[in-house]
């Protein structure tokens, strides 16, 4: 069912992605949607999945990125399923974190630092990278088309000049290829785990604590081709994501810690429910003093 929701997603673009926490008494789960959209060269054809009984490397390359961050922290029941286009390439992993969770009292208390783990080794399906994009796909590519317009013979003498944008602005063809070439799917530092300065929202209605973070989008890479027959082709590469985080109840969250409390926390509850009798219990008095009024002028006729 998952790589049939991966293919139904498959053109999905890449501003689309996002990485989904949940954290409650039992357990941390972490849900990322991840989608790469690019036209700088062609991918494999290929979808799948992988989990720990597929004999890949993953669930090694993610305990040790996570770890670096945050020693206490164990990814388990890693699956990743993916779809893998000539343009596109999707990923959807799903997996439970251990030990970045305790209970104290009625306090749950959840560290977030693992969230900007990366993961620099490649994970391989078949002949197909799906974590170090740059290096495998994007690097020899972008070098090629550096020195194009000096190119008598390859790629050919019509090439007038090749122009590289990150992020909007020129750069030079080197730093071009550094960045391109280092791009990786399964980078997540960018998050920054000082959550108290996310965006928090408090649904009354199912007792839940949201955060919500946009970090900077970690691929935007342009490159456009001028020839002599004042054609311009432009290639780009697009990926990033959003990031949520959610607890049953009443959570604050304290730099990279999220604190609920479990045992009361309905205290939002309490509250509406106090406010509504109070406004109840005002409108009966204000009901029962204009009775009384209306009793009193009737016995005094």
């Amino acid at each position: 069912m998952l790589t049939v929701c991966i293919l139904s997603s498959i053109y999905a673009p890449a501003f689309a992605s996002n990485v989904t926490v949940t954290v409650n008494a039992q357990k941390v789960h972490a849900e990322y949607s991840l989608s790469l959209v690019q036209n700088v060269t062609k991918l494999p054809i290929i979808t799948g999945t992988l989990d720990s009984n597929s004999g890949t490397n993953a669930s090694t390359v993610f305990t040790q990125a996570m770890r670096s961050i945050e020693p206490s922290a164990t990814p388990s029941n890693l699956q990743i399923a993916f779809a893998s286009g000539t343009r596109n390439l999707t990923l959807m992993c799903s997996m439970d974190v251990q030990g970045v969770s305790q209970m104290k009292g009625d306090i749950l208390t959840a560290n977030m630092t693992w969230m900007s783990f990366n993961v620099s080794s490649d994970v391989r399906a078949q002949n197909l990278s799906l974590n170090t994009i740059g290096r495998s796909y994007f690097r020899s590519v972008v070098a090629y088309y550096g020195n194009a317009s000096s190119f008598v013979g390859r790629p050919n003498a019509t090439i007038t000049g090749v122009t590289f944008f990150v992020n909007g602005t020129s750069v030079s063809s080197p730093a071009a290829e550094n960045y391109a070439g280092n791009f990786t799917t399964m980078s997540f530092g960018s998050i920054s785990t000082d959550i108290s300065g996310w965006n928090r929202t408090y649904t009354l209605t199912n007792n839940t604590t949201t955060w919500r973070y946009f970090p900077p989008q970690l691929l935007n890479f342009d490159m456009r081709i001028s020839r002599k027959s004042n054609v311009t082709t432009d290639y780009t590469a697009k990926y990033g994501y959003n990031v949520t985080i959610s607890v049953p109840g009443v959570g604050r969250a304290q730099g990279h810690t999220l604190l609920v409390d479990v045992g009361t926390g309905q205290t939002e509850w309490a509250m509406a429910a106090i406010v509504i009798l109070v406004v109840i219990s005002a409108i009966s008095v204000q009901l029962l003093f204009r009775g009384r009024r209306k009793k009193a002028k009737f016995q005094r006729r």
